[in-house]
C-alpha cells in the first residue's frame, strides 16, 4: 500500500481522537470515520488503523537502513499505553520534526554535492587523459628516447613507468575512492534523515565522518525520545528505548554527555518542564550535528582538493617534461 503523507495521517489521527470521545471503543470510532470518508480519506484511515492495531514491538534484529518513517511511527505507537489516544500528539510532534529532517537532508546534499561533483569531473577527465597518454603517446616518446640511448626523465618514469608508476596509480585510486566514499556517505545520510533511521555504529569510528554519524545519532536519539514522551512513555524509559533505536551505544555505559542530559531531564520532569527541556536538548543536538557536518565538509574539501591538484600537477609535469628535456638528449 502506498504510504500516505504525514499531514494526512495527522489529520486522520485528530479526527480519530474526536471520534473516540463519542465512541465506546476503537472499532466504533473507526466505523464512524469510515462512514463519512471519501476514497482518499479511507486509504489514510486504513493506514492509520494498521499502525494502531500493530501492537507487537519491532525486534532488535530488524535492518534499520531499510526502514521507513512509518516503521518508526509504528514502533513508537506500539510502546504507548493507549496508542489510539496518543496518535494525534505523536503525529503532531512528528510533523514538526519531519520539517527538520527534510531541511537537513537538503543541507547535507548542498554541503557535499558541489565539490564532489566538481572534483569527480576533474578526476574523471584526468583518468581518461592519463589512460590515453599512457596507451598512445608514451610508447612513442619512450621509443624515441631509447633511440638516443637515454631513459625518460625521472618524474615521467615515476608517473608512468616501471615500479614508480604504481605510486601515482595508488594516489589516484586513493583519491577517487575517498571521493566515492564521501558521496556514498552523503547519500546514505540524506536517505536516513528522510527515513528517520540511525547511522551504523561502525561509521562512528571512521575518521572524518565519524563525528557526523555520532552527532546525527545523538540528535535522532533525542528526537525519538521526544516522540516517545508524546506517546506517554516515561522520560527515563523513553531515553533508554530511543538510545537503543538510535545506535547510541554508550548510553548504558553512562557517558558524561548522556548522563548530563538524563540528569537535566529528570530535574525538568520534577519541575514540570520536561517538554521544554527536551526541546532545548534536541535543538542543541541539531546544532551540534549541523556543525559537525560543516566541519566534515570543510576538511574533506581541503583534503580532496589538495590531492586532486597534486595529481593534476604531477601528470602535467610528467607529460611535458620529456618534450622539454628532449633537446639535451639529441
Amino acid at each position: 500500500m502506498k504510504a500516505m503523507s504525514t499531514d494526512a495521517l495527522a489529520s486522520a489521527a485528530r479526527q480519530l481522537s474526536y471520534a473516540l470521545e463519542q465512541s465506546p471503543d476503537l472499532d466504533d470510532a473507526f466505523k464512524k470515520l469510515y462512514a463519512g470518508a471519501d476514497e482518499r480519506r479511507r486509504a489514510t484511515l486504513t493506514q492509520l488503523e494498521g499502525l494502531l492495531r500493530s501492537a507487537q514491538p519491532e525486534g532488535a534484529q530488524e535492518q534499520p537502513a531499510r526502514s521507513s518513517p512509518y516503521r518508526t511511527l509504528k514502533w513508537i505507537l506500539s510502546l504507548a499505553a493507549a496508542p489510539e489516544r496518543s496518535a494525534a500528539m505523536v503525529f503532531q510532534e512528528f510533523r514538526r520534526q519531519e520539517s527538520f529532517s527534510a531541511g537537513s537532508a537538503a543541507v547535507v546534499w548542498s554541503e557535499f554535492a558541489g565539490f564532489i561533483t566538481y572534483l569527480g569531473a576533474v578526476l574523471a577527465v584526468l583518468i581518461v587523459v592519463v589512460s590515453m597518454y599512457a596507451a598512445f603517446m608514451l610508447p612513442q616518446i619512450r621509443s624515441l628516447y631509447r633511440g638516443f640511448g637515454s631513459e625518460l626523465p625521472g618524474l615521467t618514469q615515476f608517473a608512468f613507468g616501471g615500479g614508480g608508476g604504481s605510486v601515482f596509480t595508488v594516489l589516484l585510486l586513493g583519491t577517487l575512492l575517498l571521493l566515492m566514499f564521501l558521496a556514498w556517505f552523503a547519500l546514505g545520510l540524506r536517505r536516513r534523515l528522510r527515513r528517520y533511521t540511525p547511522m551504523p555504529v561502525r561509521l562512528q569510528r571512521i575518521p572524518l565522518v565519524g563525528p557526523v554519524a555520532r552527532a546525527y545519532n545523538q540528535s535522532l536519539w533525542l528526537s525519538c525520545a521526544r516522540l516517545l514522551t508524546a506517546a506517554g512513555v516515561p522520560a527515563t524509559e523513553a531515553l533508554r528505548l530511543a538510545a537503543q533505536r538510535s545506535n547510541v551505544s554508550d548510553f548504558e555505559e553512562g557517558s558524561s554527555f548522556q548522563s548530563a542530559i538524563v540528569s537535566d531531564l529528570r530535574v525538568s520532569a520534577q519541575l514540570g518542564k520536561l517538554d521544554e527541556e527536551l526541546q532545548f536538548q534536541q535543538d542543541a543536538a541539531v546544532d551540534a550535528f549541523l556543525t559537525a557536518l560543516a566541519r566534515c565538509r570543510r576538511r574533506a574539501r581541503i583534503i580532496l582538493t589538495v590531492c586532486t591538484y597534486i595529481l593534476v600537477g604531477m601528470f602535467v609535469s610528467a607529460m611535458y617534461l620529456p618534450i622539454f628535456s628532449l633537446g639535451s638528449n639529441i
